[in-house]
């Protein structure tokens, strides 16, 4: 098989993952809960450094909100029900009242690695 052929047979638009994301995550008999991510496209993935650069200076938090946001298809983190039920007024808020600062560091970086970051192949 060429490249060529390979690319044309294997498109970015598709590729997804569940992972568990911590211990604490889990179900009421201690199953982990999966989140459902997702590989970001070049256009998702620099909406997302220009989120982060959008303030005075560079801001690696907001980075991860916004690739969370942009990457994880479930749970969603822009659902409004969700952010009411925990009296948040943005997406970013949300992420840091539901998740801790380890969960979210590994949640991004999940992200980053689905879309081809770290791939060292």
């Amino acid at each position: 098989m060429t490249a060529q052929e390979f690319l044309n047979l294997n498109r970015v638009d598709n590729i997804y993952a569940e992972i568990p994301l911590s211990k604490r995550i889990c179900d009421d008999v201690g199953k982990p809960i999966l989140f459902k991510i997702k590989a970001l496209t070049m256009e998702e993935f620099e909406g997302a450094k220009g989120k982060a650069r959008a303030g005075a200076k560079s801001d690696t938090n907001a980075f991860k909100y916004a690739l969370i946001i942009r990457g994880c298809l479930s749970p969603s983190f822009k659902d409004a029900k969700s952010l009411e039920a925990v009296g948040a007024r943005t997406p970013e808020d949300y992420i840091k009242r539901v998740l801790l600062a380890g969960e979210i560091s590994r949640l991004a970086a999940e992200i980053l690695k689905i879309s081809g970051f770290g791939d060292s192949k």
